[in-house]
Protein backbone atom coordinates (compact mmCIF):
# COMPACT_ATOMS: atom_id res chain seq x y z
CA UNK A 1 0.00 0.00 0.00
CA UNK A 2 1.14 3.52 -0.79
CA UNK A 3 1.08 5.94 2.12
CA UNK A 4 1.19 9.61 1.12
CA UNK A 5 2.24 12.01 3.87
CA UNK A 6 2.43 15.77 4.13
CA UNK A 7 5.22 16.87 6.47
CA UNK A 8 4.03 19.73 8.68
CA UNK A 9 7.29 20.42 10.47
CA UNK A 10 10.79 19.05 10.81
CA UNK A 11 12.43 20.46 13.91
CA UNK A 12 15.06 19.75 16.52
CA UNK A 13 13.74 19.38 20.07
CA UNK A 14 16.29 20.23 22.75
CA UNK A 15 16.08 19.68 26.52
CA UNK A 16 13.97 22.29 28.28
CA UNK A 17 16.92 22.79 30.61
CA UNK A 18 20.46 22.15 29.39
CA UNK A 19 22.76 19.80 31.26
CA UNK A 20 26.46 20.51 31.58
CA UNK A 21 28.27 19.10 28.57
CA UNK A 22 29.86 15.75 29.31
CA UNK A 23 31.15 12.65 27.58
CA UNK A 24 29.83 9.14 28.14
CA UNK A 25 32.41 6.43 27.52
CA UNK A 26 30.66 3.48 25.93
CA UNK A 27 31.29 -0.18 26.68
CA UNK A 28 31.93 -2.88 24.10
CA UNK A 29 28.32 -4.00 24.62
CA UNK A 30 27.20 -0.56 23.40
CA UNK A 31 29.59 -0.15 20.52
CA UNK A 32 28.84 -3.46 18.82
CA UNK A 33 25.61 -2.06 17.33
CA UNK A 34 25.45 1.71 16.75
CA UNK A 35 22.68 1.48 14.13
CA UNK A 36 19.30 3.13 14.73
CA UNK A 37 16.42 0.71 15.38
CA UNK A 38 12.92 1.89 14.44
CA UNK A 39 9.56 0.97 15.94
CA UNK A 40 6.10 2.36 15.13
CA UNK A 41 3.23 2.54 17.61
CA UNK A 42 -0.38 3.01 16.48
CA UNK A 43 -3.13 4.76 18.42
CA UNK A 44 -6.71 4.45 17.20
CA UNK A 45 -8.98 7.49 17.32
CA UNK A 46 -11.43 5.89 19.76
CA UNK A 47 -8.59 5.79 22.32
CA UNK A 48 -8.15 9.57 22.41
CA UNK A 49 -9.35 11.09 25.66
CA UNK A 50 -9.96 14.56 24.18
CA UNK A 51 -11.31 14.86 20.63
CA UNK A 52 -11.87 18.64 20.66
CA UNK A 53 -8.65 20.60 20.94
CA UNK A 54 -9.76 24.14 21.71
CA UNK A 55 -6.43 25.18 23.18
CA UNK A 56 -3.00 24.59 21.67
CA UNK A 57 -1.87 22.88 24.84
CA UNK A 58 -4.79 20.44 24.47
CA UNK A 59 -3.56 19.28 21.09
CA UNK A 60 -2.00 15.83 21.58
CA UNK A 61 0.94 16.59 19.29
CA UNK A 62 1.81 19.83 21.08
CA UNK A 63 1.49 18.13 24.45
CA UNK A 64 3.85 15.37 23.33
CA UNK A 65 6.39 17.90 22.02
CA UNK A 66 6.42 19.76 25.32
CA UNK A 67 6.78 16.50 27.24
CA UNK A 68 9.71 15.53 25.01
CA UNK A 69 11.52 18.73 25.98
CA UNK A 70 11.00 17.83 29.63
CA UNK A 71 12.01 14.18 29.42
CA UNK A 72 15.25 15.11 27.66
CA UNK A 73 16.43 16.80 30.86
CA UNK A 74 17.05 13.50 32.73
CA UNK A 75 17.47 11.53 29.48
CA UNK A 76 20.03 13.99 28.10
CA UNK A 77 22.22 11.47 26.18
CA UNK A 78 19.40 11.12 23.61
CA UNK A 79 19.97 14.79 22.73
CA UNK A 80 23.70 14.21 22.19
CA UNK A 81 25.80 12.98 19.28
CA UNK A 82 28.32 10.23 18.71
CA UNK A 83 31.98 10.87 18.09
CA UNK A 84 35.14 8.82 17.79
CA UNK A 85 37.64 9.29 20.59
CA UNK A 86 40.81 10.16 18.72
CA UNK A 87 43.07 8.63 21.38
CA UNK A 88 41.32 5.27 21.76
CA UNK A 89 39.52 5.04 18.41
CA UNK A 90 36.34 4.08 20.28
CA UNK A 91 32.81 5.41 19.91
CA UNK A 92 31.50 7.68 22.70
CA UNK A 93 28.53 10.00 23.33
CA UNK A 94 29.12 13.74 23.37
CA UNK A 95 26.24 14.98 25.55
CA UNK A 96 26.08 18.39 23.87
CA UNK A 97 22.32 19.12 24.02
CA UNK A 98 22.06 19.20 20.21
CA UNK A 99 18.59 17.67 20.39
CA UNK A 100 16.30 15.03 18.95
CA UNK A 101 14.87 15.21 15.41
CA UNK A 102 11.06 15.55 15.51
CA UNK A 103 8.90 15.34 12.39
CA UNK A 104 5.14 15.90 12.42
CA UNK A 105 3.07 14.79 9.45
CA UNK A 106 -0.50 14.20 8.34
CA UNK A 107 -2.08 11.75 5.92
CA UNK A 108 -5.57 11.26 4.51
CA UNK A 109 -5.16 7.50 4.87
CA UNK A 110 -7.03 5.72 7.65
CA UNK A 111 -5.50 3.18 10.01
CA UNK A 112 -8.04 0.54 9.02
CA UNK A 113 -6.78 0.75 5.45
CA UNK A 114 -3.43 -0.66 6.60
CA UNK A 115 -4.95 -4.00 7.55
CA UNK A 116 -3.23 -5.85 10.41
CA UNK A 117 -1.15 -3.10 11.90
CA UNK A 118 1.39 -5.42 13.57
CA UNK A 119 2.42 -6.88 10.18
CA UNK A 120 5.34 -5.03 8.61
CA UNK A 121 4.61 -3.09 5.41
CA UNK A 122 7.10 -1.18 3.31
CA UNK A 123 5.02 2.00 3.67
CA UNK A 124 5.76 1.94 7.43
CA UNK A 125 9.23 3.22 6.57
CA UNK A 126 7.51 6.57 5.82
CA UNK A 127 6.35 6.77 9.44
CA UNK A 128 9.83 7.37 10.89
CA UNK A 129 12.37 10.12 10.09
CA UNK A 130 15.06 8.94 7.67
CA UNK A 131 18.07 11.05 6.80
CA UNK A 132 21.23 10.59 4.75
CA UNK A 133 24.22 9.49 6.77
CA UNK A 134 26.67 12.37 7.21
CA UNK A 135 30.35 11.70 6.57
CA UNK A 136 31.05 12.87 10.13
CA UNK A 137 29.06 10.77 12.62
CA UNK A 138 28.99 13.72 15.04
CA UNK A 139 26.48 15.37 12.70
CA UNK A 140 23.97 12.50 12.88
CA UNK A 141 21.20 12.48 15.52
CA UNK A 142 21.07 9.37 17.69
CA UNK A 143 17.34 9.58 18.48
CA UNK A 144 14.52 10.58 16.13
CA UNK A 145 10.73 10.84 16.44
CA UNK A 146 7.85 11.21 13.99
CA UNK A 147 4.22 11.83 14.89
CA UNK A 148 1.76 11.18 12.06
CA UNK A 149 -1.93 12.06 12.29
CA UNK A 150 -4.19 9.83 10.17
CA UNK A 151 -7.39 10.81 8.42
CA UNK A 152 -9.44 8.73 10.85
CA UNK A 153 -8.16 10.76 13.79
CA UNK A 154 -5.69 8.13 14.94
CA UNK A 155 -1.95 8.61 15.38
CA UNK A 156 1.31 6.84 14.75
CA UNK A 157 4.39 7.43 16.87
CA UNK A 158 7.55 6.41 15.06
CA UNK A 159 10.66 6.20 17.23
CA UNK A 160 14.24 5.47 16.29
CA UNK A 161 17.14 5.23 18.71
CA UNK A 162 20.70 4.03 18.31
CA UNK A 163 21.31 0.70 19.98
CA UNK A 164 24.59 2.14 21.29
CA UNK A 165 22.56 4.79 23.14
CA UNK A 166 20.08 2.49 24.92
CA UNK A 167 19.36 -1.21 24.93
CA UNK A 168 15.76 -2.41 24.68
CA UNK A 169 15.02 -1.84 28.36
CA UNK A 170 16.63 1.60 28.29
CA UNK A 171 14.67 2.60 25.18
CA UNK A 172 11.39 1.38 26.64
CA UNK A 173 11.99 3.26 29.90
CA UNK A 174 12.74 6.43 27.91
CA UNK A 175 9.45 6.09 26.01
CA UNK A 176 7.56 5.23 29.21
CA UNK A 177 8.95 8.33 30.95
CA UNK A 178 7.99 10.51 27.98
CA UNK A 179 4.48 9.02 27.96
CA UNK A 180 4.17 9.54 31.72
CA UNK A 181 4.94 13.26 31.40
CA UNK A 182 2.81 13.74 28.27
CA UNK A 183 -0.14 12.15 30.05
CA UNK A 184 0.10 14.73 32.83
CA UNK A 185 1.15 12.33 35.57
CA UNK A 186 3.27 13.18 38.59
CA UNK A 187 6.86 13.56 37.37
CA UNK A 188 8.23 12.84 40.85
CA UNK A 189 7.16 9.20 40.38
CA UNK A 190 9.57 8.72 37.49
CA UNK A 191 12.65 6.53 37.76
CA UNK A 192 15.92 8.47 37.74
CA UNK A 193 17.94 7.00 34.85
CA UNK A 194 21.59 6.04 35.21
CA UNK A 195 23.43 6.59 31.92
CA UNK A 196 26.99 6.11 33.18
CA UNK A 197 28.82 3.00 31.99
CA UNK A 198 31.49 3.48 34.65
CA UNK A 199 30.19 0.70 36.92
CA UNK A 200 30.16 -1.78 34.04
CA UNK A 201 33.58 -0.72 32.78
CA UNK A 202 35.00 -0.85 36.33
CA UNK A 203 33.61 -4.35 36.82
CA UNK A 204 35.24 -5.46 33.58
CA UNK A 205 38.59 -3.85 34.32
CA UNK A 206 39.23 -4.89 37.91
CA UNK A 207 42.86 -4.90 39.11
CA UNK A 208 42.92 -8.69 39.17
CA UNK A 209 41.24 -9.19 35.80
CA UNK A 210 43.01 -10.88 32.94
CA UNK A 211 44.53 -8.64 30.27
CA UNK A 212 42.36 -7.74 27.28
CA UNK A 213 43.03 -9.83 24.19
CA UNK A 214 44.10 -7.95 21.10
CA UNK A 215 41.72 -9.85 18.85
CA UNK A 216 38.14 -11.08 19.13
CA UNK A 217 39.33 -14.34 17.60
CA UNK A 218 41.36 -15.11 20.76
CA UNK A 219 38.21 -15.38 22.90
CA UNK A 220 37.81 -19.15 22.64
CA UNK A 221 36.78 -19.41 26.31
CA UNK A 222 33.47 -17.57 25.75
CA UNK A 223 30.70 -19.80 24.42
CA UNK A 224 28.85 -17.10 22.46
CA UNK A 225 32.04 -16.32 20.54
CA UNK A 226 33.45 -19.85 20.34
CA UNK A 227 30.22 -21.14 18.78
CA UNK A 228 30.64 -18.73 15.87
CA UNK A 229 34.11 -19.93 14.86
CA UNK A 230 32.68 -22.58 12.54
CA UNK A 231 30.29 -20.18 10.79
CA UNK A 232 31.26 -18.13 7.70
CA UNK A 233 31.64 -14.36 8.16
CA UNK A 234 29.78 -11.65 6.23
CA UNK A 235 31.61 -8.54 7.48
CA UNK A 236 34.76 -7.77 9.46
CA UNK A 237 36.22 -4.52 10.79
CA UNK A 238 39.42 -3.50 12.52
CA UNK A 239 38.06 -0.67 14.74
CA UNK A 240 34.91 1.27 15.70
CA UNK A 241 35.17 3.72 12.80
CA UNK A 242 35.43 0.91 10.24
CA UNK A 243 32.72 -1.10 12.05
CA UNK A 244 30.24 1.79 11.99
CA UNK A 245 30.90 2.25 8.29
CA UNK A 246 30.60 -1.48 7.54
CA UNK A 247 27.28 -1.78 9.37
CA UNK A 248 25.94 1.32 7.66
CA UNK A 249 26.73 -0.06 4.20
CA UNK A 250 25.59 -3.53 5.18
CA UNK A 251 22.11 -2.30 6.13
CA UNK A 252 21.57 0.41 3.52
CA UNK A 253 22.69 -1.12 0.21
CA UNK A 254 19.68 -3.43 0.24
CA UNK A 255 18.02 -3.48 3.69
CA UNK A 256 16.09 -6.67 3.02
CA UNK A 257 18.35 -8.27 0.42
CA UNK A 258 15.66 -10.54 -0.98
CA UNK A 259 14.15 -11.21 2.42
CA UNK A 260 10.54 -10.85 3.46
CA UNK A 261 9.57 -9.75 6.96
CA UNK A 262 6.98 -12.23 8.25
CA UNK A 263 4.83 -11.93 11.37
CA UNK A 264 3.64 -15.20 12.90
CA UNK A 265 1.08 -15.52 15.69
CA UNK A 266 0.92 -18.02 18.53
CA UNK A 267 -1.99 -18.43 20.95
CA UNK A 268 -1.40 -18.56 24.68
CA UNK A 269 -3.30 -21.86 24.99
CA UNK A 270 -0.98 -23.55 22.50
CA UNK A 271 2.12 -22.39 24.33
CA UNK A 272 0.69 -23.50 27.68
CA UNK A 273 0.07 -26.98 26.25
CA UNK A 274 3.60 -27.19 24.85
CA UNK A 275 5.12 -26.03 28.13
CA UNK A 276 3.22 -28.70 30.01
CA UNK A 277 4.34 -31.41 27.60
CA UNK A 278 7.98 -30.28 27.80
CA UNK A 279 7.94 -30.40 31.60
CA UNK A 280 6.26 -33.80 31.63
CA UNK A 281 8.24 -35.54 28.87
CA UNK A 282 11.58 -33.93 29.60
CA UNK A 283 11.20 -34.03 33.37
CA UNK A 284 12.04 -30.31 33.46
CA UNK A 285 11.60 -28.40 36.72
CA UNK A 286 10.30 -25.37 34.82
CA UNK A 287 9.67 -24.06 31.33
CA UNK A 288 9.04 -20.42 30.42
CA UNK A 289 7.12 -19.05 27.46
CA UNK A 290 10.41 -17.77 26.08
CA UNK A 291 12.04 -21.21 26.38
CA UNK A 292 9.38 -22.97 24.33
CA UNK A 293 8.86 -20.20 21.77
CA UNK A 294 12.60 -19.76 21.26
CA UNK A 295 13.09 -23.50 20.70
CA UNK A 296 10.15 -23.61 18.32
CA UNK A 297 11.41 -20.66 16.24
CA UNK A 298 14.90 -22.19 15.97
CA UNK A 299 13.61 -25.58 14.86
CA UNK A 300 11.08 -24.14 12.40
CA UNK A 301 13.63 -21.80 10.80
CA UNK A 302 16.39 -24.41 10.46
CA UNK A 303 13.96 -26.96 9.00
CA UNK A 304 12.74 -24.34 6.52
CA UNK A 305 16.23 -23.44 5.28
CA UNK A 306 16.99 -27.09 4.35
CA UNK A 307 20.62 -26.91 5.44
CA UNK A 308 22.83 -30.00 5.09
CA UNK A 309 22.36 -32.41 8.00
CA UNK A 310 25.98 -32.09 9.16
CA UNK A 311 26.06 -28.27 9.04
CA UNK A 312 27.07 -26.62 12.30
CA UNK A 313 24.33 -24.24 13.44
CA UNK A 314 23.95 -21.88 16.34
CA UNK A 315 21.16 -20.22 18.31
CA UNK A 316 21.93 -17.03 20.23
CA UNK A 317 19.68 -14.83 22.35
CA UNK A 318 20.32 -11.77 24.54
CA UNK A 319 20.15 -12.17 28.33
CA UNK A 320 19.81 -9.12 30.58
CA UNK A 321 22.82 -8.91 32.90
CA UNK A 322 21.61 -6.02 35.10
CA UNK A 323 20.88 -8.26 38.09
CA UNK A 324 23.43 -10.97 37.22
CA UNK A 325 26.52 -8.76 37.31
CA UNK A 326 28.25 -8.20 40.66
CA UNK A 327 27.68 -5.58 41.85
CA UNK A 328 24.30 -5.30 40.04
CA UNK A 329 23.87 -2.48 37.54
CA UNK A 330 20.35 -1.65 38.75
CA UNK A 331 17.05 -1.48 36.89
CA UNK A 332 17.63 2.20 36.05
CA UNK A 333 20.78 1.49 34.00
CA UNK A 334 20.07 2.67 30.44
CA UNK A 335 23.10 1.37 28.53
CA UNK A 336 23.49 -2.01 26.90
CA UNK A 337 23.46 -4.73 29.53
CA UNK A 338 22.54 -7.72 27.36
CA UNK A 339 25.04 -10.46 26.62
CA UNK A 340 24.46 -13.33 24.22
CA UNK A 341 23.72 -16.83 25.42
CA UNK A 342 24.57 -19.49 22.86
CA UNK A 343 23.59 -23.04 21.86
CA UNK A 344 25.23 -24.96 19.01
CA UNK A 345 24.83 -28.36 17.39
CA UNK A 346 24.38 -29.94 13.97
CA UNK A 347 21.23 -29.57 11.87
CA UNK A 348 20.60 -33.30 12.18
CA UNK A 349 20.85 -33.21 15.97
CA UNK A 350 18.47 -30.26 16.31
CA UNK A 351 15.78 -31.59 14.00
CA UNK A 352 15.83 -35.11 15.42
CA UNK A 353 15.79 -34.24 19.14
CA UNK A 354 12.43 -33.64 20.88
CA UNK A 355 11.37 -30.15 21.87
CA UNK A 356 12.10 -30.69 25.56
CA UNK A 357 15.76 -31.48 24.84
CA UNK A 358 16.15 -28.26 22.85
CA UNK A 359 14.52 -26.38 25.72
CA UNK A 360 16.97 -27.99 28.14
CA UNK A 361 19.84 -26.64 26.00
CA UNK A 362 18.36 -23.15 26.06
CA UNK A 363 17.92 -23.24 29.83
CA UNK A 364 21.52 -24.41 30.29
CA UNK A 365 22.74 -21.55 28.10
CA UNK A 366 20.90 -19.05 30.27
CA UNK A 367 22.41 -20.51 33.42
CA UNK A 368 25.87 -20.00 31.93
CA UNK A 369 25.38 -16.21 32.06
CA UNK A 370 27.12 -15.68 35.39
CA UNK A 371 29.00 -12.68 36.74
CA UNK A 372 32.27 -14.13 35.45
CA UNK A 373 30.84 -14.86 31.98
CA UNK A 374 29.41 -11.33 31.68
CA UNK A 375 32.74 -9.73 32.51
CA UNK A 376 34.64 -11.97 30.12
CA UNK A 377 32.11 -11.33 27.36
CA UNK A 378 32.11 -7.55 27.86
CA UNK A 379 35.91 -7.52 27.89
CA UNK A 380 36.05 -9.58 24.70
CA UNK A 381 34.03 -6.92 22.91
CA UNK A 382 36.64 -4.33 23.86
CA UNK A 383 38.94 -5.93 21.28
CA UNK A 384 39.41 -3.61 18.31
CA UNK A 385 38.34 -6.05 15.57
CA UNK A 386 34.77 -7.25 15.07
CA UNK A 387 32.97 -9.68 12.78
CA UNK A 388 29.47 -10.46 11.55
CA UNK A 389 28.56 -14.12 10.94
CA UNK A 390 26.42 -15.73 8.26
CA UNK A 391 22.75 -15.61 9.18
CA UNK A 392 21.89 -18.89 7.48
CA UNK A 393 23.69 -20.93 10.13
CA UNK A 394 23.03 -18.49 12.97
CA UNK A 395 19.56 -17.87 14.43
CA UNK A 396 19.11 -14.87 16.75
CA UNK A 397 16.00 -14.57 18.93
CA UNK A 398 15.33 -11.31 20.80
CA UNK A 399 12.66 -11.23 23.51
CA UNK A 400 10.55 -8.06 23.28
CA UNK A 401 7.57 -9.69 24.99
CA UNK A 402 8.75 -8.18 28.29
CA UNK A 403 7.84 -4.68 27.05
CA UNK A 404 4.20 -3.69 27.73
CA UNK A 405 3.92 -1.40 24.71
CA UNK A 406 0.18 -0.98 25.25
CA UNK A 407 1.02 1.11 28.32
CA UNK A 408 2.80 3.85 26.33
CA UNK A 409 -0.08 6.31 26.66
CA UNK A 410 0.97 9.86 25.76
CA UNK A 411 -2.57 11.07 26.42
CA UNK A 412 -3.70 9.37 23.21
CA UNK A 413 -4.95 6.21 24.91
CA UNK A 414 -3.32 2.79 24.87
CA UNK A 415 -1.16 1.61 22.00
CA UNK A 416 -3.39 -0.41 19.67
CA UNK A 417 -0.54 -2.09 17.81
CA UNK A 418 3.21 -1.91 17.34
CA UNK A 419 5.55 -3.00 14.55
CA UNK A 420 9.33 -3.25 14.22
CA UNK A 421 10.75 -1.81 11.02
CA UNK A 422 13.68 -3.13 9.00
CA UNK A 423 16.68 -3.77 11.26
CA UNK A 424 20.41 -4.08 10.43
CA UNK A 425 19.99 -7.85 10.90
CA UNK A 426 16.51 -8.48 9.44
CA UNK A 427 16.80 -12.25 9.96
CA UNK A 428 16.56 -11.71 13.73
CA UNK A 429 13.39 -13.17 15.28
CA UNK A 430 11.63 -10.75 17.65
CA UNK A 431 9.17 -12.16 20.17
CA UNK A 432 6.42 -9.66 20.99
CA UNK A 433 3.07 -9.49 22.75
CA UNK A 434 0.06 -9.61 20.46
CA UNK A 435 -1.83 -6.46 21.47
CA UNK A 436 -4.87 -7.59 19.47
CA UNK A 437 -5.20 -10.94 21.23
CA UNK A 438 -4.94 -11.02 25.03
CA UNK A 439 -1.97 -13.12 26.17
CA UNK A 440 -1.09 -14.02 22.57
CA UNK A 441 2.39 -13.70 21.07
CA UNK A 442 3.90 -12.62 17.78
CA UNK A 443 7.17 -13.57 16.09
CA UNK A 444 8.58 -11.09 13.55
CA UNK A 445 11.33 -12.64 11.46
CA UNK A 446 13.03 -12.04 8.11
CA UNK A 447 13.52 -14.94 5.71
CA UNK A 448 14.14 -15.42 1.98
CA UNK A 449 10.95 -14.97 -0.03
CA UNK A 450 11.29 -18.49 -1.44
CA UNK A 451 11.08 -19.89 2.12
CA UNK A 452 8.06 -17.94 3.42
CA UNK A 453 5.43 -20.60 2.66
CA UNK A 454 7.48 -23.38 4.25
CA UNK A 455 8.27 -21.28 7.33
CA UNK A 456 4.60 -20.55 7.95
CA UNK A 457 3.78 -24.23 7.50
CA UNK A 458 6.56 -25.42 9.81
CA UNK A 459 5.68 -22.82 12.44
CA UNK A 460 1.97 -23.63 12.46
CA UNK A 461 2.28 -27.41 12.07
CA UNK A 462 5.35 -28.60 14.00
CA UNK A 463 6.26 -32.28 13.90
CA UNK A 464 8.58 -32.27 16.93
CA UNK A 465 6.29 -31.47 19.85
Amino acid sequence: MELKLAVKENIIVKPLKFNNRQTIELSGLDRISPAILYTVFFYKSDQLTNQSFSQEEDDPVERAKTALQKVLIPWFPAAGRFRINEASGKLEIDCNNQGVILVTAVTDSKLEELGRLHEYKLCYENLVPKFPEAADISENPIAVVQITRFGCGGFCLGFGGSHALFDGIGAFNFLASWAHISNGKDESQLMVPNHSRDALLSAVYTPNSSPMAASIYEQDHITAIQDLYGIPMQAVASDDRCWETALSKFSQNDPLGGLELVTLAMRKETLQTWKGLAIEKGKLSKCSTFDVLCAHVWKARVKTLSLHANTNICLQFPVDSRSRLRPPLGDNFTGNAFVLASVSCSVKHLLEEPMHDTIRRIQAAKEEITDEYIKLYAKALEASDKFFPSMRELTIVSDWSRFPFHALDLGWGKVSNAAILTTPVPETAFLMLNLEEPDGFLVRIGIGRQYVHDLISNFNNPSYI
